[in-house]
């Protein structure tokens, strides 16, 4: 190919100037430029957005061509290629666009016009190749060690652009008519320094993740587009993907049991039409990982009442919101194994992706809810601006415009996602294991069976009089001292017909029980004054059934010092709220906000909802609002028995 260029300064065409001051200013101007890129995968979104803008610039043509993007990840030497059969560069442009706010974008509708992105790749890197040709001009040109001058306080000289005799970087280029082709190469005073470090290593792997973080995750189409990610791994194996028309990555590509918001809304209205509000829905809108959907600026103002300023703005920036919402954290999980992107790091996770430009931009937000606020994470909320563009390189937005991305994100989720939840599956931790369930199983019939070979019995009439107070004399400090307090607690007939069959610190789960119901009622029936921990009566004669005695089958008991443990055990998958009965705990903790609700037993009213002596609440999925288990907090019950009034203060905040 002819190379139309001799060896220039980028910085020439702007700074017409070598002193050393004029040089210490515009290395300034660039390191700020590079302080504004934060983001491992910057480069990318830089190289992709120039390439789309390119093939759209050309599309202006009207010369009937068929827009190509490649996109070459060489891991194996650290370097990135992204080529366009797009518009190319004329020789004016090429000699100048690589200074530091110099764009020959006009706006509007180009990704980028701010004429930083360019000063980014070529100043933010040891290498750079642009390689461009258009019926006019043609040149490959290449620049080294730029960011090592930019580091270096004493440079002998700028670094230039000189023409360049190699072949280029992605032999792509070979194949086009016209366009553009960049490469530049990572090290370690890059960033990214190390292209393997993400830990994807295919090209279909890298294809999702680049539709969430850079211009492949277009909103809506501007015109057809083929897109080729190839990958070379780390020892050199090739890969490619294939994708006409790329968008922003939906859930729906990774999960089976997901439905759109939209079809769920019109469902329920058929089914509550014919069968009113006590309506089942069907088995394919139910137990589902996920909801999502998309709604235009007209949909997002008909489905959610916004006031009146929010309105104008909502329509002056036509705002369109691509949403997913997972029953659980394991969801995004799910994905990230799939894609086997380093751990810690996430494909799609919950949040805020604000977007402009036709593409996402910046780091996701928290979303701000005030309660169960662990579906902040539970939520994929990708809100796009019109006629609107982020700050400096990719940090961020305006105040204004991330308050009304936050608002719109949380009337979302209270609102029509807050709707549509039942649907979910319910969140019980560990996958369901059949060796699991055999275990468990075997460890219940080997307790019955010791129960039956060496039953424990003590009855004297001297021994277990009421002494009116625990020997414990401070609060429990640890599980231990709460497993202490509890046996004191019903040997001292506070909490009653709870048998303790088996504890056992070798399995998943603590301790095995029975729930004894028997004669003489008084013992078992609530009574404000003498039996505060009971149950109803109406409860107590379901339960015995005209029997003298109702003994439960063996039921599974865990011990915390602290609610925030359990759930712990529940998200990394250790234990399975279906095998757990009861939970005892000095206190709630904070955790388990995130993903359930606590309904207190203990406030007036409720007592008709104990199942059993003794239970202080019951903890509920946040999502499906279905019951999870029982639960005694020795806390809330002591300061129940001591101080009802300021029981009753504590336990309204559970409702908050």
């Amino acid at each position: 190919m002819q190379n139309d260029i001799k060896a220039f300064d980028p910085l020439w065409s702007k700074y017409n100037g070598n002193e050393e001051v004029v040089i210490m200013s515009v290395k300034r101007e660039i390191s700020n430029i590079l302080n504004s890129y934060v983001g491992w995968y910057d480069p990318f979104c830089e190289l992709i957005q120039n390439a789309l803008d390119a093939v759209d610039k050309r599309r202006e043509l009207n010369d009937g061509f068929e827009a190509k993007i490649h996109v070459l990840i060489d891991i194996k030497n650290n370097k990135i290629s992204v080529t366009d059969n797009g518009i190319g560069f004329k020789e004016a442009e090429y000699l100048k666009f690589l200074a530091p706010n110099f764009s020959f974008k006009s706006g509007g509708t180009t990704r980028g016009h701010k004429g930083v992105g360019t000063t980014y790749l070529a100043y933010g890197f040891n290498y750079i190749q642009i390689a461009t040709k258009t019926p006019d001009f043609s040149a490959t040109g290449v620049m080294r060690d730029a960011r090592h001058w930019l580091a270096d306080l004493a440079p002998s000289s700028n670094p230039q652009v000189v023409p360049d005799t190699n072949e280029v970087e992605d032999s792509f280029f070979t194949q086009i008519d016209r366009g553009t082709s960049m490469t530049i190469k990572c090290d370690s005073e890059s960033y990214p320094k190390d292209l393997s470090w993400m830990g994807l290593a295919t090209a279909d792997a890298w294809l999702k993740v680049l539709r969430v973080q850079t211009g492949l995750g277009q909103i809506s189409l501007s015109g057809n587009v083929k897109v080729v990610v190839e990958v070379l791994d780390k020892v050199g194996v090739q890969t490619t993907a294939t994708i006409d028309n790329p968008k922003y990555l939906s859930i729906a590509e990774f999960l089976d049991k997901v439905k759109r918001v939209d079809e769920i809304k019109i469902k329920m209205d058929e089914l509550y039409k014919k069968s009113g509000p006590n309506y089942k829905m069907p088995a394919k809108f139910s137990n589902l990982e996920a909801v999502y959907d998309c709604w235009d600026c007209s949909k997002l103002l008909s489905e959610i009442k916004f006031d009146s300023a929010q309105e104008v703005d909502i329509k002056k920036y036509n705002i369109t919101v691509i949403f997913s919402y997972v029953f659980s954290l394991s969801v995004w999980d799910k994905i990230d194994n799939s894609v086997g992107i380093r751990k810690g790091n996430h494909v799609l996770y919950g949040g805020i992706q604000l977007a402009a430009n036709n593409m996402p931009q910046g780091e996701l937000i928290q979303i701000p809810l005030t309660k169960n606020i662990g579906r902040q994470k539970q939520a994929n909320i990708l809100i796009h601006f019109e006629n609107c563009s982020a700050d400096l390189g990719r940090k961020g937005f305006k105040k204004e415009i991330t308050d009304l991305g936050k608002d719109i994100a949380r009337r979302l989720m209270d609102g029509p996602l807050m709707k549509v939840r039942g649907c979910f599956k319910a969140n019980s931790g560990a996958s369901p294991d059949l060796r699991r369930e055999k275990d468990l199983s075997e460890w219940k019939k080997s307790m019955t069976e010791h129960e039956q070979k060496f039953p424990l019995t003590i009855e004297n009439p001297n021994f277990f009089n009421p002494m009116q107070k625990v020997s414990i004399t401070s609060y429990p400090t640890r599980e231990q001292d709460v497993i202490a307090l509890f046996n004191q607690l019903i040997a001292g007939g506070v909490i009653r017909g709870i048998k303790i069959m088996s504890t056992n610190e070798r399995s998943t789960y603590d301790s095995l029980f029975r729930i004894e119901i028997k004669e003489p009622k008084e013992l078992q029936i609530f009574d404000g004054k003498n039996n505060p921990l009971g149950i109803s009566e109406e409860a107590f004669e379901d339960i015995l059934d005209d029997e003298e005695v109702f003994l439960s089958d063996p039921q599974v008991l865990e011990y915390k010092y602290s609610l925030n443990g359990l759930i712990e055990d529940i998200e990394s998958g250790v234990k399975n709220t279906n095998d757990i009965n009861l939970v005892v705990a000095w206190e709630a903790g904070e955790r388990y906000k995130d993903n359930y609700i606590i309904e207190s037993l203990l406030i007036s009213g409720n007592e008709g909802l104990r199942r059993y002596h003794g239970v202080t609440h019951h903890l509920h999925d946040a999502n499906t609002n279905e019951y999870v288990c029982d639960m005694i907090l020795l806390k809330d019950l002591i300061l129940y028995l001591n101080d009802k009034k300021k029981s009753d203060i504590l336990q309204e905040k559970y409702d908050e």
